[in-house]
């Protein structure tokens, strides 16, 4: 299994993940001719975009959703008008999508329905996991001992506080249902890595409350209290793509 975030952030996501010839998307916050011109930087064509997943309805996600023919679009209750109800996903229910089991994890966001997903290939698992306010201990079960993390660490709180944003937007992004910050998103992950874990890489970092810097000493300082030692850790950014896994023989 191959996963290449082609962007990740506030201004767009999207992340695309190849396993046995088969092409998934996991939402299309930016636009077509990104899409598709990153997609072609790896080889790969708008031919190989086989099912697409929707996390949820905010437009830093689903901007570009509409490109796609409702026919391989799967997503939350609610979240895309007109879609067919057999392709709105029931919390913790499995789909299989080509070889792909795909289980839907119930966030804590201010969206319609949102969702992170563990996704099973041939011979892996990963899991892709932002905007969220917290991790509920349900999830915590299910997100154990995957091979990859695609995982958020959006931002420093202390960052956070200093900057210029408004009280009300500062305490959207730090609560419940808002997004998950650096320490919060460390002691997750050293509860959850396993013998089967190969990677993580750190989603939907903030540019005005986070540097990947911050995000990564803070990561070093949560294993090293926890006695774990893990040093694979990926940063995923905004612009460029980030990839990850690897393809089997």
């Amino acid at each position: 299994m191959k996963y290449h975030v082609l962007a990740s952030g506030s201004k767009g996501n999207s992340i695309f993940i190849y396993d046995q010839g088969n092409g998934l998307l996991i939402d299309c916050g930016i636009s077509k001719r990104q899409l598709y011109t990153k997609l072609n930087q790896l080889g790969f064509h708008e031919s190989d975009i086989h099912h697409v997943l929707l996390t949820h309805d905010h437009i830093d996600h689903n901007k570009n959703i509409g490109i796609f023919d409702q026919s391989i679009v799967y997503c939350g209750k609610g979240c895309l008008p007109g879609i067919d109800e057999s392709h709105e996903l029931e919390n913790y229910q499995n789909i299989q999508l080509d070889h792909y089991i795909i289980t839907p994890l119930p966030l804590s966001h201010d969206a319609t329905s949102p969702l992170g997903f563990v996704i099973k290939g041939k011979d892996e698992t990963i899991l892709y996991m932002t905007d969220t306010g917290y991790v509920s201990q349900k999830n915590m079960e299910y997100i154990k001992n995957l091979d990859y993390y695609i995982f958020e660490s959006n931002h420093d709180i202390e960052m956070l506080m200093n900057t210029r944003r408004p009280l009300f937007l500062k305490n959207r992004i730090f609560g419940d249902k808002g997004h998950l910050n650096n320490e919060y998103s460390a002691h997750v992950m050293a509860q959850v890595i396993g013998e089967n874990t190969k990677e993580i890489c750190l989603a939907h970092l903030s540019q005005e409350a986070n540097t990947k810097e911050m995000a990564l000493d803070t990561y070093q300082r949560v294993f090293d209290e926890e006695h774990i030692y893990f040093d694979n850790i990926k940063i995923a950014d905004q612009k460029e793509i980030v990839s990850g896994g690897h393809y089997e023989n």
